[in-house]
């Protein structure tokens, strides 16, 4: 009888770990693309390109070189990217739902994450040079602040919602972008006196899907002692991608107005529509600036 009862609890002892194992590799197998994803949100984020390069695909990286790839979106680097990175650190980041197709997953994603223009005041618009010359002192108060704001619920923060494509390879899930598919939309300025006006986009290189919104964000300064009012128009190469480029939203349609030492920053939505046997494989867009 106490035999009996032996073998008995030692089934139950086998049932019950068994269970937990495979719970425990269930869960493995949906976390291990979610901590994929996690960490390329969060490298993205914070502008840390050559970090979000890693966990791209074998094939997105085939497409584009890591240096590329990494210049053209204008990485934070010093103290500006340590900045960004503990900000990155304050993000949340949750699975809404998950798919299997073709082979890869697709995973929807919500995040919570710091507003970055919330905090420009305090971090001087985020101007790497001023943030690279504070004392180490001013440095460790900047991040203390940043902590307490977070911990104390007064860091500002936006929700937003994510879908991403995964791919598993030997070195473990990758974040598939096709940029194969892609046209690479390169961004150029034109200034007549840059003395009176400065352009800089946040990234000098798109890969854009076609009949996919994509945005450009600008910021334009205005260095000198007196007030300039501008214009902006439209230049493509080839001209014939005009055809299907698609301007969505546009925050330069109208003359704009920058007082001395001012800063903006404008945000325009397009979409590239191109039709069957037609697609371009680059596309210049070239914003030509108009001093009034």
């Amino acid at each position: 009888m106490y035999r009996g009862k032996i073998i008995l609890a030692s089934l139950i002892v086998v049932v019950v770990v068994g269970a937990y194992l495979l719970i425990r590799s269930m869960n493995t197998q949906v976390n291990r693309p979610l901590t994929a994803v996690d960490g390329y949100l969060r490298a993205t984020y914070a502008r840390d390109f050559a970090q979000a390069y890693d966990h791209l695909s074998s094939a997105d990286r085939r497409e584009r070189p890591l240096q590329n790839f990494v210049n053209s979106q204008g990485p934070y680097s010093g103290f500006t990217l340590r900045v960004a990175r503990q900000l990155a650190g304050f993000m949340e980041i949750w699975l809404i739902d998950r798919k299997d197709r073709n082979g890869r997953r697709v995973m929807k994603i919500g995040y919570r994450a710091p507003a970055p223009a919330e905090l420009n005041n305090l971090l001087f618009n985020w101007e790497q040079e001023r943030l690279d010359n504070l004392s180490d002192d001013q440095q460790k108060q900047l991040l203390a602040e940043l902590d307490s704001r977070n911990k104390s619920g007064k860091l500002l923060k936006i929700e937003g919602q994510e879908t991403i494509e995964l791919v598993e390879e030997s070195a473990g899930w990758k974040i598939f972008l096709d940029w194969s598919a892609g046209t690479r939309v390169v961004l150029q300025s034109k200034t007549p006196d840059s003395e009176r006006l400065r352009v800089r986009f946040a990234a000098t290189e798109l890969m854009v899907k076609n009949d996919e919104l994509f945005l450009v964000n600008v910021r334009v300064n205005n260095p000198s002692a007196h007030a300039v009012t501008f214009s902006v128009g439209h230049l493509l190469d080839p001209p014939a991608a005009a055809d299907d480029l698609q301007l969505v939203e546009c925050g330069l349609l109208m003359p704009t107005l920058l007082e001395a030492k001012q800063e903006k920053e404008f945000a325009m939505a397009y979409q590239l529509n191109t039709t069957p046997g037609q697609t371009h494989r680059e596309v210049k867009l070239i914003y030509e600036f108009k001093l009034k």
